[in-house]
């Protein structure tokens, strides 16, 4: 039986769908800018990360569900090393900013999440779960995210990291609201138990025993915590309070309209301890957060190794009590040592729980050398994306005001893959207008020829299809991290008061956006030639003939000219009749070219799916098919992701009144375009025409998704909606936030 549309009505009608918002709590390359971490400041608060062992990790279900205040409290106030662990990437949910959803959705909230840690201090860490949605009951997110699965990534992360606090955002019961929170409360628990079982998540390295577990203290309860922490305290270094710096960075979770108010005074948080060493007046309390206490946090009483962890304890106390503020380069020399010292524990010891935990001290040390010398390292490539096999140059240069002081030892690139890298002639300086070029202290040139095996750069969650709701990921060491390493880096060592310190810096394009400024991305690969087409979802009426227009194009990613087919294929005996191919040439990296198709769906094709791939070749080469997706706004870092290029037609049996429809778009809204396949007249209603236009002309009335958050004019002419519903006209409202009907904005109580 055919399915009628409901876009007429004799009555005054309302079809209203509103959700609720699904959460309703509040070395990688970043786009914010780190200030934080620069200078004398972040000199000073490396120093006092140096003197502490202090470590904690927050739990929770999606990027928002972290309690940001908590979290710049721990990184930048206890100066503690500090992460957030969130079950999924938030994919489920809604984007106020563009259209991207499902998969491209958690890509940019992974990339929002890493520009908070940025401003707020802390490291981040997910687990394969998709965020398949509002979700209602515990039991379904548990049928949906296998437990034994889900607990191992989070022991992973969990052992991987090190935490000896661990925060649960959620207490896993009905009060955490929706099914994915109850989850991640449910979790934690099990997720730190198991951790410290060298029995469990075999796989998933070795044990790590967690000494203190907090529960946050709900927002809607009536008791007070044991635990209250002013997140609100002035911090005299940064100039801020932690709970400003937190709202910062939460305001970076700009796909879903997070932007807030840096707060100043005092403000709390609450925690409830649940398990672990007992003492509630401070987060570490009852814990040896010392840096001499790495040997008993890793079980290592080897004699080298506690005594050269010990000179490094005293090294970084030293140096925090000789720091100058106005001639930070008199603590090299005591930072050096440190250094040496730390470096001998790491290297001196097999044991791999010590060899991380000294490891950390080991960066920081040399942070603190990098920021008390003024040393800037910058690997600079000429493009930002390669294909494979092609050659391009790299410039790694080194400044610093000590340039008499320090020397560099070596240089070298290290790639994800087979690359081949040789040394080469010294590039010019970058330049900037006709007088101003960069003076290094010293510079090296490299030639580097991609691998002919490189595959496409992208995220490493997305390079094979789910299973389910679980992502599947790579056997490789950086799963349950935010995103996959740099494709290169380079390793400089340079010698600093007679010793050799060794620094990484990725390699980058750097260029000027007449309007932003300096922007810079990270080097990817991708193929060749990348296909798209202009519509990616057809609609077609059962039993009806249908012709649509469809255009492929191609995009040439390669630095030499090409000529290549393209074509759309449907499968065999489906049916559908494809016409329109063409050879083409593109001449330069970057071009791109279109081709027109025909796509008739004759009435005798069933109602289902029909797959139409998009092909293109070179001669004698294989075909690409991949449809390549640019994922970048000016507050995130670019990725591409890569799907199988081509169109599904949906033939529906369906059948469609003659009315009129007008559509008041929302955000990252394909509706109307979907309708008007059906062959229903749909009108664009504008601002002028929602403000003073006749609607009666219209005999239904669409509200697109989230338009009332997006539309001022909408909310102030929503009367003249509800005067034509009432004058018998069909008004149909999408998904909108609940403030549609806080601002009592729905006709009807809600």
């Amino acid at each position: 039986m055919a399915l009628r549309t409901v876009f007429g009505s004799l009555a005054p009608t309302i079809i209203v769908i509103v959700l609720a918002a699904s959460s309703p709590q509040f070395v990688t390359l970043a786009q914010v800018a780190p200030v934080y971490d620069r200078g004398i400041m972040g000199l000073a608060k490396t120093l006092e990360r140096l003197n502490t062992s202090a470590s904690a990790m927050m739990i929770g279900a999606h990027p928002d569900d972290e309690d940001t205040a908590m979290l710049a409290y721990l990184a930048r106030g206890e100066n503690a090393r500090t992460a957030y662990l969130s079950l999924t990437r938030g994919d489920g949910g809604q984007n106020i900013i563009g259209p991207e959803l499902g998969e491209s959705l958690g890509v940019i909230r992974t990339e929002e999440l890493l520009q908070a840690r940025r401003l707020d201090g802390a490291e981040q860490y997910f687990t394969r779960a998709y965020d398949y949605g509002f979700s209602k009951t515990l039991a379904e997110a548990q049928s949906k995210w296998p437990e034994a699965i889900v607990l191992c990534d989070a022991v992973r992360a969990i052992r991987e990291f090190k935490p000896l606090v661990v925060i649960s955002q959620f207490a896993g019961t009905a009060a955490d609201g929706h099914g994915q929170h109850q989850y991640a409360g449910y979790l934690a628990p099990r997720a730190v138990k198991a951790a410290g079982d060298g029995g469990q998540c075999t796989s998933a390295g070795p044990a790590w025993k967690v000494q203190k577990f907090f529960v946050r203290h709900g927002f809607r309860a009536t008791t007070e915590p044991q635990l209250r922490i002013n997140t609100g305290k002035f911090d005299p270094i940064l100039g801020r309070s932690y709970f400003e710096i937190a709202m910062e960075a939460r305001s970076q979770h700009k796909s879903q309209e997070q932007g807030v108010l840096e707060l100043k005074g005092e403000m709390y948080s609450g925690l409830n301890l649940i398990d672990g060493v007992p003492g509630t007046k401070r987060i570490f309390e009852g814990i040896d957060t010392s840096p001499g206490a790495i040997a008993f946090q890793s079980d290592n009483r080897e004699e080298p190794f506690v005594r050269a962890v010990d000179s490094s304890a005293a090294a970084a106390r030293k140096a925090l009590e000789s720091l100058d503020h106005r001639n930070p380069s008199s603590i090299i020399g005591v930072l050096v040592e440190g250094y040496l010292a730390a470096k001998a524990a790491r290297d001196g010891t097999r044991r791999p729980l010590s060899r991380s935990l000294i490891g950390s001290k080991v960066a920081d040390f040399a942070r603190a050398i990098k920021l008390a010398a003024g040393i800037q390292i910058d690997a600079l490539a000429d493009r930002e994306t390669v294909i494979a096999g092609e050659e391009f140059p790299v410039t790694v240069r080194v400044f610093s005001p000590m340039a008499g002081d320090i020397k560099v030892a070596s240089v070298k690139l290290r790639s994800s893959g087979d690359w081949k890298v040789a040394e080469a002639e010294p590039a010019a300086p970058q330049t900037q207008g006709f007088f101003r070029a960069e003076n290094p202290a010293a510079a090296r040139s490299f030639k580097v020829t991609v691998s002919d095996q490189a595959e496409p750069t992208e995220p490493y969650w997305l390079k094979d299809p789910r299973s389910g709701d679980l992502y599947r990921w790579p056997e490789s060491s950086f799963v349950t991290h935010a995103v996959q390493p740099p494709e290169i880096v380079a390793e400089v060592v340079i010698q600093v008061n007679g010793s050799d310190v060794k620094f990484e810096q990725p390699v980058e394009y750097r260029y000027a956006d007449d309007v932003r400024g300096e922007i810079r991305r990270p080097i990817a690969v991708v193929p060749k030639l990348a296909m798209s087409v202009d519509e990616e979802m057809l609609i077609a009426q059962a039993r009806k003939t249908s012709v649509r227009e469809v255009t492929v194009s191609i995009l040439n990613n390669s630095p030499q000219p090409i000529v290549a087919s393209a074509d759309l294929k449907p499968p065999q005996n489906s049916g559908l009749l494809v016409t329109g191919r063409r050879d083409l040439e593109l001449k330069r990296r970057g071009e791109r070219s279109t081709v027109p198709f025909q796509v008739t769906v004759p009435a005798a094709v069933p109602a289902g799916t029909v797959r139409l791939a998009a092909l293109s070749a070179l001669a004698n080469s294989k075909a690409f098919a991949q449809r390549q997706t640019a994922i970048q706004y000016p507050h995130i870092q670019t990725h591409r992701i890569y799907t199988e290029a081509g169109a599904a037609v949906r033939i529906i049996d369906v059948a469609t009144a003659a009315v009129r429809v007008g559509y008041i778009v929302g955000s990252g809204d394909k509706i109307p375009d979907a309708i008007r396949q059906l062959g229903v007249n749909v009108s664009i209603i504008t601002s002028e025409e929602l403000a003073a236009g006749d609607l009666s002309k219209y005999d239904t009335i669409m509200v697109g998704i989230r338009a009332y958050q997006v539309r001022p004019d909408l909310i102030a002419n929503n009367k003249r909606l509800t005067d034509f519903m009432n004058a018998g006209g069909t008004l149909i409202v999408q998904y909108q936030l609940p403030a549609y009907t806080q601002q009592n904005l729905a006709p009807f109580a809600a």
